[in-house]
């Protein structure tokens, strides 16, 4: 049998099996009996016992008072008249067994609650970082070119007020950088001279708006200068 299967055989309702406002009444010998063998009424009983002699601990502090004022509103007279009228039906120990159920079934709740909150939404602390950016795209140089090159050329992106250009190693030490408010910026003299024939470098350039957050970008562009023939 699976397990799930005899839990449930365990804790099903017999015919012999007690009413929830009997467990508080005296017993005869053979109620006791069946009680004693019964997995559902000793779990029942539990419950019960659980439920009539729970007393709040002193630690629980504002949400008890919270509580106990609740159940005072709804114990009022006006209260229990509407209740009466609702549950009329129910035995007064089975009313009092489902008051305890219920102050503890809130108390579960409101402790639930205070516990598990959400995490607070923390604000943006960087006003200038960057979610999304477009792809910028360069003109020239780029790939192998036969002389060292003078100047850099890329695509006017919209909305850009300026633009950030690297110059680097291929190990990515940077060479030189500087910032141009067109979509071309000239090479210093100092640089040039530096990229001799066979010589590698990479560059790339970034695009900001008026707020200085980058709103495109290249990827890194890789130039040779060739060997001479």
């Amino acid at each position: 049998m699976h397990a799930d299967d005899a839990l449930k055989q365990m804790l099903s309702l017999t015919p012999q099996c007690l009413a929830v406002d009997r467990l508080s009444e005296t017993l005869t010998n053979s109620e006791r009996q069946h009680v004693e063998r019964c997995s559902r009424c000793q779990t029942e009983l539990q419950l019960w016992r659980e439920f009539d002699l729970a007393e709040p601990s002193a630690d629980e502090g504002a949400a008890i008072q919270w509580i106990v004022a609740e159940l005072a509103r709804r114990n009022s007279p006006a209260t229990e008249a509407s209740s009466a009228r609702r549950f009329g039906w129910l035995t007064p120990s089975v009313r009092r067994w489902a008051g305890a159920a219920a102050s503890v079934a809130m108390l579960a709740t409101f402790g639930y609650l205070a516990w598990d909150r959400e995490p607070p939404v923390r604000e943006r602390t960087n006003a200038n970082e960057t979610y999304r950016t477009e792809s910028l795209q360069v003109v020239r140089p780029v790939g192998d070119l036969a002389s060292a090159p003078e100047a850099l050329e890329w695509v006017v992106v919209p909305g850009a007020v300026g633009y950030d250009v690297e110059v680097l190693e291929v190990d990515h030490t940077v060479l030189w950088r500087a910032t141009s408010s067109a979509a071309r910026i000239d090479l210093p003299p100092t640089l040039v001279r530096k990229l001799v024939p066979g010589k590698t470098i990479l560059w790339q350039v970034r695009a900001h708006n008026a707020a200085d957050r980058v709103i495109a970008q290249s990827g890194l562009e890789r130039v040779r200068i060739e060997l001479s023939k």
